[in-house]
């Protein structure tokens, strides 16, 4: 065994892992913990390590004290032209953005020739076009909508319809005869019925391309007549539903706490399957879809992925990696978001807790990776959506001082405020083996064409559990403002190649951490050590 050993460090691209041993580091490398750093560097957007992507604003509104929806909307307008709206619902008033323009619904009302309603001094009377200031749904304020030709349905106290043309919403009038559900608060479009459901265990369908037929009496062989029923075995009493995930006219998903079920074809003439009934969703927007139709969700048990309509069950997203901040989520003492990111080609899941700073993640499809994300007390999300544009679309947060934000790979702060990003290479053992000592004698950092520094530390310990446990006491210390303890040395880097620094510090296992308030990549790190004599 030399005397002297070289290790050139990679960037742990598997994410951070909590269930591993700290042993076993196959490649991809894995890492006890990071904040705000992505396998994927924002410099060039190489497949490299780095911070992650800034937030910067849609627009300079400020929508008020409490986003409870962000909906996007297609539809045609006078001139022929289809347009992408956002509706944002804010304390009850709702808005639209369209491109960069903000618009608050109200509709002048209108006599029956066409010609408005004027008050006594000539101004015009106006629908002013409100909702509840929170969603009748008992474990969140989040609205939920389903949108079907051009018009926007919201699940309301009452079924209310909004068309984005005339800037009018309508609460939704039954035929006569029929009874509309109330205060549902889950909704979704599927085979062009409206089904509502989430007040109790049982779902409604309305008749197929009648919205206003809510006639569970129609004779049994009237297959688009109005149907309910409810996800359980013959004979049981289900479940409340949790969630409702159409995949065009396929399938539609229908998920409990602990159940996921499907139901293939219409409700009169397909069939209703048992996915699994230990896993399922824990809130109404705790799941996101990829266009192609994987799903990912959070369950009680951790982060899961599933093909829609797979005859499978749901597979864990990485079954080593689930940290244990994952398990038992409340879905009551925190708002729940999760959104699919094309351009980054992940999920965001987003869980803001009801006080204080909530700690979200970023869910790397590529590397079946797993990492933290911090944000600013304002800026932690409420609601998010996917907004199309000229080129991907893009993930909006409708964040808790009322404005709305999206993650850009050329923004530097987030919206003014330094980001803090760490990341923990390793541990890694430089002794000759477990009853041996070693000395960190050099340590080389190459770093992109960054922004600014990367502070670099070095914590040593005589077992891989021991410094891996300190470096992340480290990294959530100086998060609180307080000074890291047990670093045995520290320094910074510049971008690009750093001249070599000798730390001179002494035991058998080390952590490299690296942190900056500023944009950066990753491209290498080597440490060269000098074995000494026994363990002391």
């Amino acid at each position: 065994m030399p005397r002297t050993v070289q290790k050139t460090l990679s960037f742990p691209l598997a994410g951070v892992a909590r269930r591993r041993g700290y042993r076993e580091q196959p490649r991809p490398y894995a890492t006890p913990w990071a904040i705000n750093v992505r396998g994927v560097g924002p410099l060039e957007a190489r497949e490299r390590g780095g911070s992650r992507p800034c937030l910067t604003r849609v627009n300079s509104n400020d929508f008020g004290a409490a986003i409870t929806a962000l909906l996007p909307i297609t539809s045609i307008d006078s001139d022929g032209d289809r347009q992408h709206d956002l509706v944002i619902i804010c304390d009850g008033t709702i808005s639209y953005l369209r491109g960069s323009t903000v618009s608050t619904i109200e509709a002048n009302l209108l006599w029956p020739d066409g010609n408005a309603m004027l008050w006594e001094d000539g101004t015009n009377i106006v629908f002013d076009a409100t909702v509840s200031a929170a969603n009748p749904i008992g474990d969140t304020n989040a609205y939920h909508a389903a949108e079907r030709g051009g018009k926007l349905y919201l699940a309301d106290s009452v079924l209310r319809v909004y068309d984005p043309n005339t800037g009018v919403i309508d609460p939704v009038t039954p035929k006569e005869g029929s009874t509309l559900p109330t205060a549902e608060p889950l909704i979704a479009v599927y085979r062009d019925r409206l089904f509502l459901t989430g007040k109790n265990h049982i779902w409604h369908a309305s008749r197929t391309s009648d919205f206003t037929d809510w006639d569970m009496g129609a004779e049994m062989t009237d297959v688009g007549r109005a149907v309910a029923g409810q996800l359980e075995h013959a004979g049981g009493i289900g479940a409340v539903p949790k969630a409702l995930i159409p995949h065009r006219d396929k399938v539609l998903v229908m998920a409990c706490e602990n159940s996921l079920w499907t139901l293939r074809g219409d409700p009169t003439t397909g069939q209703i399957d048992a996915v699994t009934e230990d896993i399922g969703i824990i809130s109404p927007e705790a799941w996101a879809k990829t266009p192609d139709g994987l799903i990912a969700f959070l369950s009680n048990d951790g982060l899961y992925l599933w093909d829609v309509g797979a005859n499978g069950r749901p597979m864990r997203f990485s079954e080593e990696r689930i940290p244990g901040e994952l398990r038992n989520v409340s879905g009551t003492t925190n708002t729940i978001n999760m959104v699919y990111d094309p351009v980054g080609r992940g999920f965001h899941l987003f869980i803001t807790p009801l006080v204080g700073i909530g700690t979200h993640w970023w869910l790397d499809l590529d590397n079946k990776a797993l990492w933290p994300v911090r944000l600013a007390s304002n800026h932690q999300p409420l609601a998010v959506s996917r907004v199309e544009g000229s080129g991907l679309s893009e993930v909006v947060l409708g964040c808790k001082d009322g404005i709305l934000r999206k993650f850009s790979s050329t923004a530097t702060q987030d919206d003014g405020v330094d980001i803090e990003s760490h990341v923990l290479l390793g541990p890694f053992r430089i002794s000759q083996n477990d009853v041996k000592d070693a000395m960190l004698a050099e340590i080389h950092g190459i770093l992109a064409d960054n922004d600014d520094f990367v502070t670099w530390r070095v914590m040593m310990g005589e077992s891989a559990e021991t410094v891996a446990d300190a470096a992340v006491l480290g990294i959530n210390a100086v998060l609180n403002d307080e000074d890291a303890i047990g670093v045995s040395a520290s320094g910074n880097w510049e971008g690009l190649r750093n001249l070599v620094e000798r730390p001179r510090a002494r035991g058998a296992w080390v952590i490299v951490w690296l942190s900056s308030d500023a944009r950066w990549s990753y491209e290498a790190v080597s440490v060269v050590a000098r074995q000494l004599g026994r363990l002391r």
